[in-house]
C-alpha cells in the first residue's frame, strides 16, 4: 500500500494503510469538509462534521464528511485550511480549491487548489506502477521471526496488470491474477454495512461464528456483502438487500454462490429478511436473518436452511441467534447465546434438538468428534463424540481459537519484543499434552486461523505504522497463508485498510484461491503456484 507523508500536524486520526480515513462501512455517499481559504466552500452528504479550516483565507464553514459522526478539527494554519471544495468527498482527500492536499494516498482527490501542495502519485494508486513483491524478513529478533512472500500488488479495488501498471480489478473470470466475482447492489448513497458485533468465529463473515459481545437487540444500518464462506466447488455470501429513502426495507436479501470450476453465479434464495449470518454443511446453506426491521428497532431473528441442490428456505429455529457453527458432514451443530448447543440432521423433516446443555463457544469438529470451549470449563478445551453427547476435558487450554488438522490442535499466539508483536503458530497432540511452537509467522498480532486441506489461512493486524509526526497512524489488516507441510514462506494474499467492522474479516479461503469482500463487490486472488 502507498503510504505519504503528513503535510500539517493533526492528532489522533485513524487512517488505513493506503493513506484513507478510516469511516464506518454504513457510510454514505461522499461529503465535502469544510473550506479553509476564501475559496474554499461546505461540501454536501455525508454522515459526520468536516473539518473546519482556519487558514491564511480565513475560516471556512464546517462540512459534512462521511467520517461517522466524528467531531472536526482545526484546520492548518499555513495552507489555508484542510478542505476546500472536494474535501472529503465520501472517503475522500484533504484538497480542493484554497485546501492542502494532506493524506494524498489512493482514493483521495489529488492537486489541491490555489495555494495548496502539489504531491506526487506514488506507486500502488490507479495509472500507477505496482508495488513490487518479494521477500522480506519480519520481526527480526523476536521468535516470529520469518521470511514473508508477498505478491506485485496495487491498492485495494486495483490489479496489476501485465505491463505493471495499477488498473481497476476486471470481472471474473479471467486466465489469472486479481479479478472481482461480484459487485453487489448496494442502497443509493450507500457503502458497506457492518454486521454487528465483533468477536471471533463463523456465522458472520468468513464463515465460523457470530461473535461480538452479546446478541443482536436493535437493528443497524447494514448494505452489500455481510457474510463469506466457502466448499470445495463454490463460494457462498449473503447480501443484504437494499432500504428506500425513508428506511423502509425492500425484502430483497440473496444468497448466492459463485462456481469455482466454471465461473457462474447463482442466486440460491431471494426475498430473505435481512440475512446476516452465514454458515455451510455438506447439505444446506444456514442463515441467520435479523428480520429486517426499521434501524433502531427490534429484530425479529430466525435460524433458515436452503438446500445446497436447490429449494427455498425453511425456518429451523424462530428467535435463534447462533454463536457458534461447525458441521460434521451434513449434520449442522451451533451455540446459541443461552445455554445450549444444538444439533440438526439433513433430512427434510428433521428437526434441531439439544445436544449440549451448556453455552459453547468455538465448534469446531473432525471426522467422529466434537470440539468446543465451554463456559463452565473456562479456557478448557472440552470434546464430545459426534454419534452422542459424552463430553470430557483434553486437558488442553486455548485462550480464544483453535483449529484442528489431523491429529493436532493448532492455536496462533503473539509474541511480544518490546511493543511490537510477532506470530506464532502452536501445536498439541489430540490427545492433551504443552503447547510446542512450529511455525513462525512473523510481524504482527494474528487472529482467526482457518484450516483448507493441508493450508491454512490467518488475518494479522500489523503494529501501527506512525505517519508524520508520529500523532497519526496507520492501521492495516492482512490475510496469509501456509502450508502444514514443508518449509516455504507464508505468503501475504492481502493488505487492506482496517475498517474496524467486520467487514475486515469478510474473507475466505480456498484449495487455490483467496476471497474476500470489503462489503461493495467480491474478489479473487488466486494462490501463487510453486
Amino acid at each position: 500500500m502507498s503510504m505519504r507523508k503528513l503535510c500539517f500536524g493533526v492528532a489522533l486520526v485513524v487512517m488505513g494503510c493506503n493513506g484513507k480515513l478510516s469511516v464506518s462501512d454504513g457510510g454514505g455517499g461522499g461529503g465535502a469538509a469544510a473550506g479553509g481559504a476564501a475559496a474554499g466552500g461546505a461540501g454536501a452528504g455525508g454522515a459526520g462534521a468536516g473539518v473546519a479550516g482556519v487558514g491564511v483565507g480565513g475560516a471556512g464553514a464546517s462540512g459534512k464528511g462521511s467520517i461517522d459522526n466524528s467531531a472536526g478539527m482545526a484546520g492548518d494554519t499555513d495552507y489555508g485550511g484542510n478542505a476546500g471544495i472536494g474535501g472529503y468527498t465520501g472517503v475522500g482527500g484533504y484538497t480542493g480549491v484554497g485546501g492542502a492536499p494532506c493524506l494524498p494516498c489512493a482514493g483521495h482527490p489529488e492537486g489541491g487548489g490555489a495555494g495548496g501542495l502539489i504531491i506526487e502519485p506514488a506507486p500502488g494508486e490507479l495509472g500507477q506502477s505496482c508495488i513490487p513483491g518479494g521477500l522480506v524478513t519480519e520481526a527480526d529478533g523476536s521468535p516470529a521471526k520469518a521470511v514473508i512472500k508477498t505478491l506485485d500488488r496495487c491498492d485495494e479495488g486495483l490489479a496489476c496488470n501485465a505491463q505493471g501498471k495499477c488498473v481497476p480489478a476486471p470481472d471474473c473470470p479471467q486466465s489469472g491474477g486479481l479479478c472481482v466475482v461480484r459487485r453487489a447492489a448496494l442502497s443509493g448513497g450507500g457503502g458497506a454495512g457492518g454486521a454487528p458485533g465483533g468477536g471471533g468465529g463463523a456465522m458472520y463473515a468468513g464463515g465460523a461464528n457470530y461473535g461480538g459481545n452479546g446478541p443482536i437487540t436493535s437493528a443497524t444500518e447494514k448494505n452489500g456483502v455481510v457474510a463469506l464462506t466457502a466448499s470445495e466447488s463454490r463460494v457462498y455470501w449473503l447480501e443484504y438487500g437494499t432500504r428506500d429513502a425513508l428506511g423502509n426495507y425492500l425484502h430483497d436479501g440473496a444468497l448466492m454462490s459463485y462456481s469455482v470450476v466454471d465461473g457462474t453465479t447463482a442466486i440460491l434464495a431471494a426475498g430473505l429478511p435481512g440475512p446476516v449470518g452465514l454458515a455451510l454443511t455438506t447439505s444446506h446453506a444456514y442463515v441467520f436473518v435479523d428480520g429486517a426491521p426499521l434501524i433502531g428497532t427490534p429484530t425479529q431473528p430466525q435460524l433458515l436452511r436452503v438446500p445446497l441442490a436447490g429449494g427455498g428456505p425453511v425456518l429451523v429455529q424462530e428467535g435463534a441467534q447462533p454463536y457458534s457453527f461447525a458441521a460434521a458432514g451434513s449434520r449442522a451443530f451451533w451455540s446459541s447465546w443461552g445455554n445450549a448447543v444444538y444439533s440438526m440432521l439433513s433430512d427434510p423433516n428433521a428437526v434441531p434438538t439439544v445436544f449440549i446443555s451448556e453455552k459453547a463457544y468455538n465448534l469446531t469438529t473432525d471426522a467422529t468428534d466434537l470440539y468446543y470451549g465451554g463456559a463452565a470449563s473456562g479456557d478448557e478445551v472440552m470434546r464430545t463424540p459426534i454419534a452422542s453427547a459424552a463430553t470430557t476435558a483434553v486437558g488442553v487450554s486455548v485462550n480464544g481459537g483453535f483449529a484442528l488438522h489431523d491429529d493436532g490442535i493448532y492455536k496462533l499466539e503473539s509474541a511480544y519484543t518490546g511493543n511490537n508483536a510477532g506470530g506464532l503458530l502452536s501445536r498439541v497432540p489430540k490427545s492433551g499434552g504443552a503447547f510446542q511452537r512450529v511455525r513462525a509467522l512473523g510481524a504482527g498480532s494474528p487472529r482467526n486461523l482457518k484450516v483448507v486441506g493441508d493450508h491454512y489461512f490467518l488475518d494479522v493486524i500489523p503494529d501501527p505504522l506512525p505517519v508524520g509526526n508520529g500523532q497519526v497512524y496507520a492501521f492495516t489488516t492482512q490475510v496469509l497463508t501456509a502450508g502444514f507441510v514443508g518449509s516455504d514462506p507464508p505468503i501475504r494474499l492481502l493488505d487492506r485498510a482496517v475498517r474496524d467492522s467486520l467487514v475486515d474479516r469478510l474473507w475466505v479461503g480456498t484449495a487455490d484461491a483467496l476471497y474476500w469482500s470489503e462489503g461493495q463487490a467480491i474478489y479473487r486472488q488466486p494462490l501463487p503456484t510453486p
